[in-house]
């Protein structure tokens, strides 16, 4: 039988879009493919085949001096000290195929495996971070969007090795689209005023990336009762988020917090409208999500954004102040019917779903690896 890893160090740590794809990729290739399958995580309860590997987290002590003194950051103290926690589990299971999309953990294995003579195949994900060295034609590379795809081609891969497949959303843990009782019921369990307009924003706390600074900037300028939701991990820069909401919003109309995926769902439920104000994104899983429960999305006009959202987004050049503003005005005053909803729930479905993905997923894991399929 065929072992597969799926590995990831800040799984069990990190709660990012992109360690929820690899704890999704793991249970449903579980329940699919007639493997043993291993989810090889950061934090966490071990089982037979979920599999925690110690590591120094990158918001330890440790890896933050340790960083300094050697210059490096400390996600990548993160990452090496779980590759090296993670060669007992190599030299144990002997695994067939190693899933994962961490650059750092990717060179050591190629490194180990060229070493020591193991002879698993890699499988690297990537939503945009750069491809190690070294891969061999066996290999191959699992692309979530075109751009990452063409931004990496003098990378040499063999054209029947890359895979271009969207991110997909397990529909197992979905709630649907509320109706207005469900609404109302939810926003007074979770304390949201009811009569105003409610936007919400998932991802990192920051102000590089995700830009949640501009994002309360920008909703401060509306005239209309709002009601800001900014949930996400705390980074660095989540201070100056809050500091800048502080500064420009009302403290009963605005929550910034970190909140469980388990209960992500009710606050998709409650809100009227979702934003993500990045301007660079490999995939952003959360446009998926918020279109799944029939939210109008606002994204910055460009490749990834276009590519995932096709025409059911609400684009505009978000590196501009007052473009955000303005859209969300205009989203105000058209409030999106039941139809709008549905249709873009059912988009989602047909495009992102794990019942119309999973051909390519599973043909991605046979492709070069015999892998048995039941």
């Amino acid at each position: 039988m065929k072992k597969i890893f799926i590995a990831g160090s800040g799984i069990g740590k990190i709660r990012r879009g992109f360690e929820a794809h690899l704890i999704d990729l793991y249970s449903n290739l579980k329940t699919t493919i007639n493997d043993r399958v291993f989810l090889l995580k950061g934090k966490g309860d071990s089982t037979d085949s979920e599999i925690t590997v110690p590591n120094f987290s990158r918001d330890s002590f440790f890896s933050k001096i340790l960083g300094y003194i050697i210059r490096k950051n400390p996600y990548f103290i993160q990452n090496t000290t779980f590759f090296l926690a993670l060669i007992q589990s190599l030299l144990k299971y002997n695994p067939d195929i190693i899933y994962l999309g961490e650059p750092v953990v990717c060179t050591f294995l190629i490194k180990w495996r060229k070493l020591y003579g193991q002879k698993f195949k890699i499988i690297f994900f990537t939503g945009g971070q750069s491809i190690p060295n070294g891969l061999k034609s066996t290999d191959s590379i699992h692309f979530v969007s075109p751009l990452c795809m063409r931004d990496i081609e003098a990378n040499k891969i063999l054209e029947q090795n890359k895979f271009l497949i969207p991110h997909f959303l397990d529909y197992s843990n979905h709630h649907g689209i509320p109706d207005e009782i469900k609404k109302r019921r939810l926003r007074l369990e979770l304390n949201i005023p009811e009569n105003t307009t409610v936007i919400l924003s998932v991802g990192a706390i920051d102000c590089r990336v995700k830009r949640m600074d501009y994002l309360i900037k920008e909703v401060s300028k509306l005239k209309e009762p709002i009601f800001l939701i900014i949930l996400g991990e705390e980074e660095l820069e989540t201070n100056k988020v809050k500091e800048t909401a502080f500064y420009y919003l009302s403290q009963d109309n605005y929550i910034i917090k970190t909140v469980s995926r388990d209960y992500l769902w009710k606050y998709y439920s409650i809100a009227d409208i979702f934003v993500l104000a990045s301007i660079m994104e490999g995939f952003g899983m959360v446009y998926i999500e918020a279109l799944s429960y029939g939210l109008p999305v606002v994204a910055h006009d460009f490749l990834v954004s276009r590519y995932v959202l096709k025409e059911y987004g609400f684009f505009a050049d978000l590196s501009k102040d007052g473009e955000l503003n303005t859209q969300i005005e205009t989203l105000i005053n058209n409030k999106s019917t039941i139809v709008e909803k549905e249709s873009r729930e059912k988009f989602v479905y047909n495009n992102y779903s794990w019942d119309r993905l999973k051909p390519h997923y599973l043909n991605m894991f046979i492709q070069n690896h015999n892998t048995t399929i039941t």
